[in-house]
Parts: structure tokens; C-alpha cells; sequence
């Protein structure tokens, strides 16, 4: 993560819920992919990737630009500027080393995965929609009140961000409900050669 500051990152996090872009000395996140899969770019070029938290609808901007959220090429694109500047100043040859870029503004992909207003957690990841609240109490463990059908990905716990929790848990439920008895008995095996394999760590690190 880039910041300047903990309160750049405070403002990175509340800004947009309130309609505000905050790109006056941005904060961001960033991973270089090619690092750990060299095939996503050519021979000796990498990835960049910037997350930088902006609103869906800009305030002051209703009913302009795509969808009615103010967002459009040239703003996504200026707000880039200052992201890219911003990291220019922690890593002074990046900027010079761009061969090509693509920006995409909240209103973007939320048109392009269907997210409702951009948001690719699903919902926010707030203290009232996380663990048994997470989407809604009534659905929150991974069933719904119609008859064999179950709700997995980023808008079920524990959240977004590529963990694979949410698939896993949906599946052990599944699992439990179809065979209750053996996937017990799988649950308390797996806990056991846990225990075993952490008490032989300790004992190997002399711990034990």
C-alpha cells in the first residue's frame, strides 16, 4: 500500500462514501501479477496493478456522464494522472516506464460484472453486513429459503478478495446437509491430523 499517511488512509476509505474523489495525494494498493505468472505480459515486461477507492456517483454530478454517476473519460483519466504522480513520487521511474494503460472507473465495472454501483465486494465490507450479517442474517449461512439453492462469492462471509472461503463454506454446508454423518467424521479427522501436525511443529521449533 501507498500512502502519505494514516489519515490519507482514512480519507482514502471515507471520501467516497460520501461522493468525494479523494485524489489530493492519493492512497492506493498495488501488485505486480507477472511477478508470480510471468505469461500475463511479454519477455521481461510486467503488470502493474493500481486499486484505488473512488465513489460510484460522484457528488454534485448526478445525471451526467455514464449512468448518471459523473464518471466519464476524461475525469477517469485525470484521476489516473494524480494516482500515477502520487506513485511517481515513491518510485521515481514508473511514470517513464508505462507502455500502455487501462483505467476503469467505478461506473465502468460495475456496467461490466453487473456489481451494484461498482462494487466488487458485493456490498460494502462494514461491521453490519460482515460475519452472520453478511448478506443478511435470514441467508447467512450460505442457504436460502428456496429448496437446494446456495449463495457463495464475495457478498457472503468472510468477503471479497480472492480467499476462496466463501466457495469452501458454501460447499461444507452443502456437504453437511447432503451427508451429515461422513462429512462429520471428515470434519473431525481433518481437526485432528491438524492438532498433530501443529504440536509436531511446536516440538520440532522446541517450543514442546
Amino acid at each position: 500500500m501507498i500512502a502519505d499517511s494514516v489519515h490519507h488512509v482514512e480519507q482514502a476509505h471515507a471520501l467516497p462514501a460520501m461522493g468525494i474523489i479523494p485524489d489530493e495525494n492519493p492512497s492506493m494498493y498495488l501488485d505486480v501479477p507477472t511477478i508470480l505468472d510471468p505469461s500475463l505480459a511479454p519477455k521481461d515486461k510486467h503488470i502493474l496493478w493500481i486499486e484505488f477507492f473512488a465513489p460510484y456517483q460522484i457528488h454534485g454530478k448526478e445525471g451526467t456522464g455514464l449512468n448518471g454517476t459523473g464518471w466519464t473519460d476524461e475525469l477517469k483519466n485525470r484521476v489516473a494522472d494524480k494516482v500515477i504522480n502520487k506513485l511517481n513520487d515513491y518510485a521515481p521511474n514508473v511514470k517513464d516506464s508505462i507502455i500502455a494503460r487501462r483505467v476503469e472507473s467505478p461506473a465502468e465495472l460495475g456496467a461490466r460484472l453487473g456489481a451494484y454501483k461498482g462494487n466488487y465486494y458485493h456490498i460494502d465490507m462494514t461491521l453490519d453486513q460482515m460475519l452472520f450479517f453478511r448478506p443478511l442474517p435470514e441467508i447467512a449461512n450460505y442457504t436460502t429459503p428456496v429448496a437446494g439453492l446456495y449463495l457463495t462469492g464475495a457478498g457472503t462471509h468472510p468477503g471479497g478478495s480472492i480467499s476462496g472461503m466463501p466457495g469452501r463454506n458454501c460447499a461444507r454446508v452443502f456437504l453437511q446437509q447432503q451427508k451429515p454423518i461422513e462429512t462429520a467424521i471428515e470434519d473431525a479427522k481433518e481437526t485432528i491430523e491438524s492438532t498433530i501436525r501443529s504440536i509436531f511443529k511446536q516440538i520440532n521449533n522446541g517450543v514442546l
